[in-house]
């Protein structure tokens, strides 16, 4: 996370003072050491079962869960229901393409919230993940007050192998014990700047950067092919 993003994390767990909370996608654990800290019991759900390995014996207060966290989530809200620990903080940080987006935020819109539930999606700014939180059936729970898409926003990366792509931000969402009075609308207080980002990113099919990468593979290709030819 960007310096940005690890402000607006903490603020939000200031905020939430959450007893329990849940963070899908944890790797190295920078962000679970952070929210473990305000809440009483964190669950942490990753694919990779080397999480565990590695985090928990630093981690007292964290229960790991591995393997697909569209199923994992609903585990671990079971849980908070069953020792009476309502889920106040939420980060999605886990599969990152459409599809995935969205079996995690489905999963967890199956809650219906005791207290006020935060949610924070990560990477926000990049546009499979955006279509996916910003398509997602948000409006079929009627706790959900608040989406926002930009709650932070991201940049175009400067890593080598992430060169002109889209990653970074922060969406938003808050789901509350009563009812939202009407229809549910999905903000994106940043849009002019994510089309500005994606008119020169990668990821735009008329800008330079995506024909860039498009003859940087072929030659790749191309010099693989040689090297077998040799």
């Amino acid at each position: 996370m960007s310096h940005g993003e690890r402000s607006a994390l903490l603020q939000i767990l200031r905020c939430s003072q959450p007893v329990s909370a849940l963070e899908v996608g944890t790797a190295h654990g920078g962000s679970l050491e952070q929210i473990r800290q305000f809440a009483q019991l964190t669950y942490s759900i990753d694919i990779d079962p080397g999480v565990r390995t590695r985090l928990a014996p630093e981690m007292p207060n964290v229960e790991f869960l591995t393997g697909d966290s569209a199923e994992l989530i609903g585990v671990a809200l079971q849980r908070c229901a069953e020792r009476r620990q309502p889920p106040g903080f939420a980060l999605i940080d886990g599969d990152h393409r459409y599809a995935g987006v969205q079996a995690d935020i489905h999963a967890l819109l199956r809650h219906q919230p005791s207290c006020p539930l935060w949610v924070l999606l990560h990477d926000s700014t990049n546009p499979e993940c955006r279509r996916g939180i910003a398509e997602a059936r948000w409006g079929d729970n009627p706790h959900v007050h608040l989406v926002d898409l930009d709650f932070v926003t991201g940049t175009t990366s400067n890593d080598a192998h992430l060169e002109g792509q889209m990653w970074g931000g922060l969406a938003l969402a808050l789901l509350l014990p009563e009812p939202r009075g009407g229809a549910l609308e999905i903000a994106a207080s940043a849009s002019k700047n994510f089309r500005v980002l994606y008119g020169a990113s990668v990821h735009s099919p008329i800008s330079w950067q995506h024909w860039r990468q498009i003859l940087l593979s072929k030659w790749g290709g191309v010099r693989r092919r040689l090297g077998r030819w040799r």
